[in-house]
């Protein structure tokens, strides 16, 4: 997660008794919010380049990838 200084203040509404239960549990709700907005994001990502994703892993298939394990300096 960000540092404080990389964060904004928002507001939202939620369900009394959820936000009591979490509370309750110790669930840091900013924290929760943020790990789920973060994976919508990136399935929302994922949705549209599929095609993209898709094209780029039929042509590694079939042509292999761009270099071979002599050109990797390890």
């Amino acid at each position: 997660m960000g540092s404080v200084k990389d964060k904004v203040r928002v507001n939202v509404y939620l369900d009394k008794t959820l936000t009591n239960d979490a509370k309750r549990l110790g669930i840091n709700l900013s924290n929760r919010l943020e790990c789920a907005l973060k994976s919508e994001l990136a399935e929302k990502w994922r949705e549209k380049n599929k095609e993209k994703i898709s094209t780029y892993n039929q042509h590694i298939a079939s042509e292999g990838l761009p270099f071979n394990d002599d050109d990797l300096c390890i």
